[in-house]
């Protein structure tokens, strides 16, 4: 939003039906700072709620986050009318971790990939690609360190794990845990349980999986909770191609202290966001955007520009025009 208004735009914002009160508290913070009414505007409801809004001919740019499906019916209406539109959708990230790594530094950004808002974010990096030299004291690590954090109520300062959006998603979210260890044949070395039943709320222990292959399900398909898949490597072409091997193309991250060989790899990784011994950082400066099936156009940044304004050619001319037909 904040990228919108700083170039002059009045907005309309369509919150998920399911966590609508951010942005009306968002909208009251404006009103509060001194915005003029009618330039951010907070509307609730479900999809029937956000077609009519696509479709209304007062709407000039249409930006969505959201599933694929979604968005391409979104992408589908603007067109209409030639509306401008960016789409930030799915994700099934990669994040590649070489053996000369910080181990200490690719545990914490893997947590950081998977855990972050109960997994709940569309970057995450849920493929985890591991150098099979260093496979088994990263899990070790990762383990350890994610056996140690506390899940409980998001308003208690201690807690660094909250509950999942609702009982549905939840429902999603262990039908692929299972999904994992019958169909896939997985191994579950850690989590993937419901947790704290008494308080009403949709708690989940990490899940991670070893002993993943490129053709499951778990590693295939957007989770959008915290599962983890790791997967070993030894060759850099061969985890390249792996990882580059599906239909999203949103972020990725490479952990190795060979700079070169990091750059190498970001730039064949086919991924519109990607980091470099860190993950999930999100600037305003840096460009927000996907390639293929996750999303279309960019935002934040110098790209920021171009989503959020129209390019308007003058020409002034003060002095006499020269005429060639005399």
């Amino acid at each position: 939003t904040r990228i919108a208004l700083a170039f002059g735009n009045s907005m309309v914002f369509k919150p998920s039906e399911l966590t609508p009160t951010n942005a009306l508290t968002l909208a009251e913070i404006y009103m509060e700072a001194g915005l003029p009414e009618g330039v951010f505007n907070v509307v609730v409801g479900d999809g029937s709620v956000g077609t009519p809004l696509v479709n209304h001919d007062g709407v000039d740019k249409v930006s969505f986050t959201g599933s694929v499906g979604t968005g391409r019916k979104v992408y589908t209406s603007a067109s209409e009318s030639f509306k401008k539109v960016t789409l930030e959708l799915g994700g099934k990230s990669p994040l590649i971790i070489f053996e000369d790594t910080n181990m200490k530094d690719a545990v914490t950004a893997a947590m950081v990939a998977n855990w972050y808002s109960s997994g709940q974010v569309c970057s995450n990096g849920t493929r985890v690609f591991v150098h099979e030299s260093i496979h088994d004291e990263f899990v070790k690590q990762l383990i350890d360190a994610t056996s140690k954090l506390v899940i409980g109520d998001p308003m208690d300062k201690s807690t660094q794990i909250g509950p999942m959006v609702a009982k549905d998603h939840m429902e999603k979210v262990m039908n692929y845990i299972n999904i994992g260890k019958n169909d896939d044949n997985a191994t579950l070395v850690y989590g993937g349980e419901s947790m704290l039943g008494d308080t009403c709320g949709y708690f989940l222990s990490p899940a991670i999986f070893t002993d993943c292959t490129d053709d499951m399900r778990i590693v295939k398909e957007e989770v959008f909770g915290m599962v983890m898949s790791i997967l070993t490597f030894t060759d850099e072409d061969d985890v390249l191609n792996r990882a580059n091997d599906t239909t999203f193309g949103l972020a990725a991250g490479v952990f190795t202290q060979d700079l070169q060989r990091a750059h190498r790899v970001v730039h064949n990784l086919q991924a519109g966001t990607t980091w470099i011994n860190n993950y999930n950082l999100a600037p305003v400066e840096l460009p927000w955007g996907g390639f293929k099936n996750s999303g279309l156009g960019s935002e934040n940044g110098l790209a920021g520009v171009e989503s959020w304004s129209r390019l308007k050619s003058v020409y002034v001319e003060m002095g006499q025009i020269e005429s060639p037909y005399e």
